[in-house]
This record gives C-alpha cells, sequence and structure tokens, in this order.
C-alpha cells in the first residue's frame, strides 16, 4: 500500500511539471522494440513511451548492448517496465 501510494505521489508530481518530450529514436528500434512488445499492448505502449521519454537512443541502445553482452538489463528500463506494469494490470 505504501508503495503505492509513493508512486501515485510521484506521477502526481511528474504530471505537476508536464511530460518531456520524446527523444529521437530510429524507426528501426521501434521496430525492432514492437517485434518483443506488441504496440497494442498498453504495457508495451507505455513502456515505450516512458524510454523515449527518459533515455537518448544513445542510452537506450548502451542498455541493450549491455544486456546482450551481459544479461544485465538497466535499472532505468525496467523501471520504466514496472511503472507501466502497476499503471496497466492486463
Amino acid at each position: 500500500m505504501r508503495t503505492r501510494i509513493l508512486s501515485l505521489i510521484a506521477i502526481s508530481a511528474l504530471s505537476a511539471c508536464g511530460a518531456s518530450e520524446p527523444n529521437p529514436y530510429p524507426a528501426e528500434a521501434q521496430a525492432q522494440f514492437e517485434a518483443s512488445c506488441p504496440p497494442a499492448s498498453a504495457v508495451c505502449a507505455c513502456t515505450w513511451d516512458t524510454l523515449t521519454r527518459t533515455l537518448t537512443y544513445e542510452e537506450y541502445d548502451a542498455a541493450l548492448t549491455r544486456f546482450r553482452d551481459e544479461g544485465l538489463m538497466d535499472p532505468s528500463i525496467t523501471r520504466a517496465r514496472t511503472r507501466c506494469l502497476e499503471r496497466h494490470r492486463e
């Protein structure tokens, strides 16, 4: 319950500041993301939107490279996905 309240406070605070504009990503990056996470899924659409607003393409690409090379997911990607899972319980 406490985590949910803190999440709502954080979302409210971010909303008050206004959402940042998405960073530019190549169409190929979005196509690769959608190959494993379909855009018809609210969680997937939310995750992609959050990633493009919080990470530059270079940061995202570096995170994917690290995951492929070391098997370690970047915490910012995990946080984005977790927030979207909490928001959009399918």
